[in-house]
């Protein structure tokens, strides 16, 4: 076997010498361009530690996951490739993944518990989380302080008459002559500015609102589980708010959902529960039009619940005990500060790495945006898991949109959509 690829790795004890042979080298495969990007200084200096070589592959979205699954029948896969949560599950069950967890050991515990936990199903850890999101609510600052509001620690109530959300929803919500909904002659089609962002969408809305009542979208076996009790009263509740001309049409953001981020952007809206993914979009829009700030999501009976979604590089085992070493390696870099902090340092999701969060909070200083006040979530609303659980949530949610549209209520709607998507599981 040549030494081309060969890296004695000296100094650390807990890595495995590695050797390729000559002119081999590692495949790793992302869907991002811009990740991409940024991993070309981490893999090089990868390179230049170990000597062994990775080319990266970049597949759009829908290709990537058209591509897997031939890959997997075929055996060409590569050696290291992103996964998410919806098909973890599949892959695991082809047999094709290294377990991670034994093979890292202590790196294991730099990472963030929120996103790495997503990665474990039985015993084992199957992925190295490189990239995480959570849901996150920003205000308008201005419309805000405008009323007298405070919006960093919103509560909701389902069984109340009022809460803090709908008090702060109806002081900020004016139509045309400067009327709050419940004021005589208030018209809803004319107002200049609305409350929240109450709409049917499952990462930034549903999620977050249902696991907050006390429910859950999948159970622990992995059915789809959202028409509880909890999950019938947060969805109505949300459905309700925009009924109330306490958050923009119903109908409208279902026929358009980027409405909601659309209006914000304009300065019409005075609450919008979104994501991290969104902050690059608020940051270039707004501008210095005026001031905006991140807060916790809106809690309910449970706290606050935000919507976890993670990134991680899995490995695929190669059935040969040279190559698997690489790949571990490759892995534990990828794990690591260094292989992680292009990454951060270009604002391409939160680090899953702890010891990068400053680095990543100061690349978002850089362009005026106090990411400090975000803290990790300890209990979260978690994203599709499992096989066909992407496809499950997508035969609900025209179902749950009912409730949105007034077609229907949630407590006829969800059973409906639950047992839909059940049957969309298989």
């Amino acid at each position: 076997m040549g030494m081309a690829g060969a890296g004695a790795l000296a100094g650390c004890s807990r890595r495995r010498s590695v050797e390729l042979d000559d002119g081999d080298a590692l495949r790793m495969r992302v869907w991002s361009e811009a990740a991409a990007s940024a991993y070309e200084t981490s893999l090089a200096e990868f390179t230049a530690q170990t000597g062994v070589e990775v080319e990266l592959e970049v597949l759009g979205w829908d290709d990537y996951w058209t591509q897997l699954p031939l890959d997997v029948a075929s055996g060409d896969l590569p050696d290291v490739l992103w996964m998410n949560t919806a098909n973890l599950a599949q892959a695991h069950a082809g047999g094709v993944l290294l377990e991670v967890g034994d093979a890292l050991g202590r790196d294991v515990g730099r990472w963030e518990d929120a996103p790495t936990e997503l990665y474990r199903i039985e015993d084992g850890l199957w992925g190295v989380p490189q990239v995480w999101e959570q849901s996150i609510l920003v205000a308008h600052e201005g419309l805000v302080a405008a009323v007298e509001g405070d919006a960093s620690a919103l509560t909701f109530e389902t069984g109340a008459d009022s809460d803090p959300l709908r008090e702060l929803a109806r002081k900020v919500t004016v139509d045309g002559e400067g009327r709050h909904p419940g004021d005589d002659g208030f018209d809803p089609d004319t107002r200049a500015i609305h409350g929240v962002s109450a709409q049917s969408d499952r990462t930034a809305v549903l999620g977050p609102f249902i696991a907050a009542q006390g429910g859950t979208w999948q159970d622990e076996e992995g059915r789809i589980a959202f028409a509880s009790e909890e999950g019938i009263a947060a969805v109505q509740y949300l459905a309700d708010l925009a009924a109330s001309h306490l958050a923009p049409s119903g109908r409208d953001t279902v026929e358009d959902p980027d409405l909601c981020l659309s209006l914000f952007l304009q300065g019409k809206l005075a609450l919008l529960q979104t994501g991290t993914y969104d902050l690059h979009t608020l940051a270039e829009e707004i501008g210095g039009d005026f001031e905006w700030a991140i807060h916790p999501v809106i809690a309910g009976p449970e706290g606050t619940c935000p919507l976890v979604h993670a990134v991680a590089a899995v490995g695929v085992d190669p059935d040969d005990e040279d190559r698997e070493a690489a790949v571990v390696e490759l892995l534990r870099w990828l794990g690591g500060a260094d292989g992680q902090r292009p990454l951060a340092e270009n604002r391409l999701g939160i680090p899953a790495h702890r010891d990068l969060r400053g680095a990543w909070e100061d690349g978002w200083a850089e362009l005026g945006v106090d990411t400090t006040g975000m803290e990790v979530p300890t209990t979260i609303a978690r994203p599709e898991c499992g096989d066909r659980s992407a496809i499950a949530t997508g035969t609900a949610m025209p179902i749950i949109e009912e409730v949105f549209l007034g077609e229907a209520d949630a407590a006829e709607a969800l059973p409906r959509a639950q047992e839909e998507a059940n049957a969309a599981l298989g």
